[in-house]
């Protein structure tokens, strides 16, 4: 009995310094988490008053500004800006959209924002821009094709080869363009031209082009006759009207109206004999269809 008694108190005894050699051993660790978090606070809080952050980073920037000009000292700054492609665009609207001086860092230059800013003018239909060292921006512009003037709700407006408004522009300057009208007819311009152009002579007579129904074209030529084309087989019956006048010289006549809708044959509509007016032809060069609403 007395071994026994001996022996579990020295268990006891073991264990309790144990026990107490982990205890210490925890409070040392949490002292210095404590320590450590105190420091970094307190860290935070004085980089945070006295703006060190802002001070490493305006010592960067001022850096990277200092090695910019060096740069440009160094023969990098922009030299020129060389453009192809500018037909109608103005050269003031590109260079504001390129929107870089002469003499700034070329690597400063950012090609991409270029891009967009030339792509949003009216007459550009895309831009490549580059960079060329030592000194070069290079633009490269593919601009829209005006194709023809379109009449729509009394005014007139620039279309292009895809039917699209081409805005801001002065309808003013573009009269030689043939005109269409036709709440579709934009859409439709392109095919009907490029149908028209396989008999360029008659094309020439052709001073409007109005779609109907948005199904088919009646054409206005340069001495009032309006000429009715069909809807299918379009093209046949241009050059059969084409073969006409050639041969029996048409277009000369007291007529009006021809009508090609059917295939077999060719419908003429001539002023009576009685109240024939003496017809003055119109100069191709001036558009009278323009204020026939039609």
């Amino acid at each position: 009995m007395p071994r026994l008694s001996q022996l579990r108190g020295s268990v006891v005894r073991r264990r309790a310094t144990r026990f107490a050699w982990l205890t210490r051993r925890r409070l040392a660790m949490a002292v210095g988490v404590a320590g450590a978090l105190a420091v970094v606070t307190a860290t935070v809080w004085l980089a945070d008053r006295l703006r060190v952050g802002e001070f490493i980073a305006d010592l960067g920037t001022s850096a990277a500004e200092a090695t910019l000009r060096t740069t440009a000292r160094a023969g990098l700054g922009v030299t020129e800006i060389l453009v192809s492609g500018r037909r109608n665009t103005p050269e003031a609207h590109v260079i504001a959209a390129v929107d870089v001086r002469l003499g700034t860092p070329l690597l400063t230059f950012d090609p991409g924002a270029a891009k967009r800013e030339l792509e949003r003018l009216p007459w550009v239909k895309s831009a490549d821009v580059e960079r060329h060292f030592p000194g070069s921006v290079v633009v490269r512009l593919v601009e829209r094709e005006p194709l023809a003037l379109w009449q729509s709700r009394g005014s007139f407006l620039v279309v292009d080869g895809s039917g699209e408004e081409i805005s801001g522009v002065d309808p003013g300057l573009f009269r030689h363009l043939p005109m269409v009208v036709g709440e579709d007819a934009p859409r439709h311009a392109r095919a009907l031209l490029a149908l028209l152009g396989t008999e360029p002579d008659l094309l020439k007579r052709v001073t409007a082009a109005v779609r109907m129904a948005g199904r088919r074209w009646d054409l206005l030529l340069d001495n009032d006759i309006r000429v009715q084309l069909p809807e299918h087989e379009t093209g046949q019956a241009w050059t059969k009207l084409a073969a006409a006048e050639r041969k029996e010289r048409l277009l000369d006549r007291n007529v009006t109206q021809i009508d090609l809708r059917a295939l077999d044959r060719i419908t003429v509509r001539v002023v009576p004999a009685a109240a024939a007016p003496q017809q003055q032809p119109t100069s191709p060069g001036r558009v009278r269809a323009g204020s026939r609403q039609t």
